[in-house]
Parts: C-alpha cells; sequence; structure tokens
C-alpha cells in the first residue's frame, strides 16, 4: 500500500548542487517521522552545473521537475506545490538546512493551531549568528520609517513597534506574531497555499512572500507564526550572491508592484517614499568608500525611476 506523505519539503535549486544535497539530506534525515511520510520535490530551475544528473543518480527517491527555463523562487515553488500529495508543505532554500527536530515542531504548530496559516523557525548563520527573518506589512508607514531609518532612530523608532523589517536581533529569540517570514524556510498546509494560487509569479525574486502573506492574511484572517523552539542554518543568497543592495532594489521593486496591484491608489505616494530613501542612501553613501558597490545599485535605481 502506497503511503501518502504528511510533510512535502519543496526545495528550487539553480547551480547549487553541493548545497541542494545537503538541504535534501537535512529533510529525509528529520526525526518524529515515518519511512514515507515526508518527500522532497527539488524544482530545478535549468542549472548549468551537474544537479539535475546527480540527484537522478544518487537521490531517486527525490521526486525531480527539471525546468528549461527559469521560474524563479516563485514560480519554482508553485511548481512544487501542484506536484505536491502532503499535507504540509515546507518550502526549503537550497543554502537552509533543517535540525533534526525542525520539521516535527513546525508541523506540530499547524497541527495544533488551525488559526496559524504559517509557520517559520529561527534562522541562523553558519557561524550561529541570529539572522533577520521576518516582518509585518508594507503599510505607508512602515515603508517610510525602513526607507527613511526612521525605525533606526533611539527616539522616534518607538512610533513603530510592528516595523516592516524586525532589525531587534532579540525579537527573534521569542514567539511571535509577525505578518511575514522570509521563505527561507516556511510551513503551509497545502490547501491553503493552493487555494490563495500561491506565489505571484510576475515577482521573480524578493517581496514575494510578503505579496502572498498580504494575500492570505485578506482572505483567511489566520495568524503567521514566529517560533524560536527550533532553529534551521540559513547560508543566505547562495544562489545569488548579490550585494545587500541590489537586494533592496529588488525588493522595493517587488514593493512597488505590491502597489500597483493591491493599493493603486496608493502606488504615487509610495514611489515617492522610496525615491527619497535611495536619494538618502546616495548621498550617504557617497561618503563611505566601502559602500560603493551600495552606491552604484542605488544610482542606477535612481536613473530609471
Amino acid at each position: 500500500m502506497k503511503i501518502t506523505p504528511v510533510v512535502s519539503v519543496i526545495i528550487v535549486s539553480y547551480n547549487t548542487r553541493d548545497l541542494t544535497v545537503k538541504s535534501i539530506k537535512s529533510a529525509y534525515a528529520s526525526s518524529g517521522f515515518k519511512a514515507g511520510d515526508i518527500e522532497v520535490i527539488l524544482v530545478d530551475n535549468n542549472s548549468a552545473d551537474d544537479t539535475v544528473a546527480y540527484v537522478k543518480k544518487h537521490l531517486p527517491e527525490v521526486h525531480l521537475i527539471a525546468n528549461r527555463e527559469n521560474r524563479g523562487f516563485g514560480g519554482g515553488n508553485n511548481q512544487g506545490a501542484e506536484a505536491a500529495k502532503g499535507k504540509y508543505l515546507l518550502l526549503l532554500n537550497t543554502d537552509a538546512f533543517l535540525g533534526k527536530d525542525s520539521l516535527r515542531v513546525l508541523t506540530d504548530v499547524l497541527e495544533k493551531h488551525n488559526d496559524i496559516v504559517s509557520v517559520g523557525p529561527q534562522l541562523r548563520y553558519a557561524d550561529d549568528r541570529l539572522q533577520l527573518s521576518g516582518g509585518y506589512l508594507p503599510t505607508p508607514a512602515r515603508v517610510m520609517a525602513w526607507m527613511w531609518w526612521l525605525d533606526k532612530l533611539p527616539i522616534i523608532k518607538k512610533f513603530f513597534p510592528t516595523p516592516y523589517h524586525v532589525f531587534d536581533l532579540a525579537w527573534h529569540t521569542k514567539a511571535h506574531y509577525p505578518e511575514w517570514l522570509m521563505g527561507a524556510c516556511v510551513l503551509f498546509r497545502r490547501d491553503e497555499f493552493l487555494a490563495a494560487a500561491g506565489f505571484d509569479d510576475k515577482i521573480f525574486m524578493y517581496a514575494e512572500e510578503v505579496e502572498l502573506y498580504r494575500r492570505l492574511k485578506n482572505s483567511l484572517g489566520k495568524k503567521v507564526y514566529f517560533t524560536p523552539k527550533t532553529k534551521v542554518v540559513h547560508l543566505g543568497r547562495a544562489s545569488s550572491n548579490k550585494a545587500n543592495a541590489f537586494v533592496l532594489i529588488h525588493e522595493l521593486k517587488g514593493i512597488e508592484y505590491i502597489y500597483a496591484k493591491h493599493y493603486p491608489h496608493l502606488l504615487g505616494f509610495i514611489r515617492a517614499v522610496i525615491f527619497v530613501g535611495v536619494v538618502l542612501r546616495i548621498i550617504v553613501f557617497s561618503l563611505i568608500p566601502s559602500r560603493r558597490e551600495s552606491l552604484i545599485e542605488y544610482k542606477k535605481f535612481f536613473q530609471k525611476a
């Protein structure tokens, strides 16, 4: 009799063979599950390395989807979700590695709490430093505080207790109900993820999680949960290897897209807020030689704005 998996672990890869294999093995090594309870679905976005050939040969139990084009993070995860058979979907980056108990801790949360739509663990870098991994939906005030560095000023930041990006490391040591979580390692119920149509694949990379969580909140009204009860190592940007400014620029484009899609009447305002924030960074980083790469990225954005 064929066993229906409890959890489908979806991994989207792009030229990261060694990390991908390590991530896959960390999923299969999860404790608290019987044989067949965990299926791993690897969606490869047309890697130029030997990821596909290696997995076919050495990990035949993996459900492999080999794309002929790069479908991006969102598009790849949507493909995996459509193919999944588990009750739960764990979206796991190629550079994220589960602890032995991580998957059990996360699934227990959704098993016991129907009012929670998604749960994520504490993320740590390879050297065990805490990693920022969540926040609250990008309202105009939160975007302004973030882009204008208001949420970093000692007195003013008190007026923004729920920022778009939570930069307070202490926050990440306690359980919270944020409004979005980084997609490096997050668990959903499959039926809820599919009912929301998954990620908007018009967002190729960065901010796609935020847009999805916004839709889930509006459609289901359920909470998002961050738990420090288990930690997952996440190296960060293994397939992109881009500077912080490059990532931020693409996130800004994602936020503009979110406003164009959901709040078109506020799009002009949010673009102005972002524009001013970019100008501030150009001014400040012009005075800091070590931020030259960031300065170049912001100038590119400024020229296109």
